[in-house]
């Protein structure tokens, strides 16, 4: 005859083991989280700390932007061209360790979009000509020209190709027309015909900031083709191998290039040989994070004024 089990001691036994098992994955529990939590926090440190210091060192590289286009502004040489030390590509700035990396744009070399408008809000036909061409020679529809002046131009009335209230209200999102000119060349995005594609081959050729006439000392060669309608391809590229030998000094200094000297006469109001305005991108990396900040800044001989500033 079999012995029964002692049911109380066996319950109390197993209900001990039950209760350590427990005691001990809640404890395991209790140490995972807290060193998860601890990780996080750490990470998380680690992270605003990096992201601290990538702002600051991209704020720095932007102080050395300004103190570049400074020192140049003071020069004795009444031009700007490629050959300035401003010009010379990508600038590293050594910074806790880590390098800042700078680059600076003559924003004159680039064909300014609010000229297209008058200071008053007009059309100017001058500038809204030359932005025609230099559609055709990045082969895109002139239409855009019209949709563009509708968006700043004080006027009511919708040019051929162009929208005002009308269209932009229609819109799913609905919003008006600005009527102002251009903050950003990012403000493209809101104007009918200007798709992401456009405004990346648009960019490196235009701006929304400039000292008011185009640099043949920096200008891009599709610019110096937008000009006028006679300057080729083949011109253009005689410039730019003729300021790169020496630049311009006066702006009739182009006449020496073969073909230049009857269209002067039909482009000396809108070009020049010196610049004011300058765009400087800053990025740093530490860590994981990279900060990158675009400005465009004002120089003179006694100071740089900051026109637009943005954070990446």
């Amino acid at each position: 005859m079999m012995a029964r089990p002692l049911n109380g001691e066996g319950s109390r036994k197993g209900m001990a083991l039950i209760l350590a098992i427990t005691v001990v994955a809640l404890l395991t529990i209790t140490v995972l989280d807290f060193f998860h939590h601890a990780w996080i926090q750490s990470a998380l440190a680690a992270g605003y700390r990096d992201e601290t210091r990538a702002f600051y060192a991209a704020r720095a590289g932007q102080a050395a932007g300004r103190l570049i286009l400074l020192e140049d502004a003071k020069s004795s040489i009444p031009r700007d061209s490629l050959a300035a030390e401003w010009a010379q590509g990508l600038i590293t700035v050594p910074m806790d360790g880590e390098l800042v990396s700078v680059t600076i744009q003559d924003e004159s070399g680039k064909l300014d979009l609010n000229r297209l408008v008058t200071d008053r809000g007009y059309p100017d036909d001058r500038w809204i000509a030359l932005f025609v061409r230099l559609l055709g020679r990045l082969d895109l529809d002139d239409d855009l020209a019209d949709a563009l002046v509708d968006w700043m131009d004080v006027n009511p009335d919708t040019r051929m190709k162009g929208a005002e209230d009308g269209y932009y209200l229609s819109l799913k999102k609905p919003y008006r027309a600005k009527n102002m000119r251009l903050d950003s060349v990012s403000e493209l995005a809101m104007i009918k015909g200007f798709t992401p594609e456009i405004i990346a081959k648009l960019r490196p050729h235009v701006t929304a900031w400039s000292s008011g006439k185009i640099n043949i000392n920096t200008a891009t060669g599709v610019v110096l083709m937008a000009l006028d309608d006679n300057i080729t391809e083949e011109i253009a590229s005689a410039i730019i191998r003729e300021r790169t030998q020496k630049p311009f000094i006066v702006r009739e200094d182009i006449k020496k290039v073969t073909g230049m000297n009857d269209i002067y006469p039909r482009i000396a109001l809108v070009i020049d040989i010196k610049s004011d305005v300058f765009s400087v991108e800053s990025q740093a990396t530490f860590g994981e994070t990279t900060k990158m900040i675009r400005a465009v800044h004002r120089r003179s001989p006694v100071g740089v004024e900051t026109l637009y500033h943005r954070l990446f």
